[in-house]
């Protein structure tokens, strides 16, 4: 499967950045400007796309906002970052993720968060959690952004769960903890 040339850039940034296996999972992180923090989050965004396969590829990718989010702004303008069109619409907290290939879930109370992760239980839907810092609420990637930088955790539990298949490459992005010493 080839990468874009947007994958590549994907994975040389994260290579370039730090990274560490957690009990999570695995975890990347790069460099970030200040005030850049949509437009790197969505550029993130649109790796994690690009390193996800469906069971049946769609010509316009869904993507769904729910809950409260701070580094959404930019999800809906990623189709030159993936090379495909993207179409994206929030949801009340909660409600079921119905008719979506990527689900991008903010800030929202526990029983909301618990119900709408359900509805895409079973369903080839790739998962991403904003303000998930340890990463426990289920999502395949959890963002973590700080001042200086974004990174991501990715959840190999959940993805052993889940109907879209995460391209193996972005394992060999992160290292052991400590470096590659």
């Amino acid at each position: 499967m080839p990468l874009g040339g947007y994958g590549v850039a994907f994975m040389v940034a994260l290579l370039i950045g730090s990274a560490s296996v957690g009990s999570t999972g695995l975890v990347a992180e790069t460099r970030v400007a200040p005030g850049q923090h949509d437009a790197a989050v969505a550029r993130t965004v649109g790796g994690m796309i690009s390193y996800t396969r469906w069971p049946v590829e769609r010509a316009v990718l869904n993507i769904c906002v729910s809950g409260a989010t701070a580094y959404a702004g930019g999800l809906g303008r990623i189709d030159d970052l993936i090379g495909r069109h993207v179409e994206a619409r929030r949801l009340p907290p909660g409600n079921p993720a119905q008719n979506c290939d990527v689900l991008y879930l903010g800030t929202m109370g526990t029983a909301d968060r618990q119900r709408v992760m359900r509805s895409i239980r079973d369903r080839p839907v790739l998962s991403i959690a904003e303000a998930d810092p340890d990463c426990r609420g289920g999502t395949i990637f959890c963002l973590q952004v700080m001042p200086d930088r974004i990174g991501f955790r990715l959840s190999i539990d959940a993805v052993s769960r889940s109907a879209v298949r995460i391209d193996p490459r972005v394992l060999r992005i992160a290292l052991p903890e400590g470096g590659a010493g």
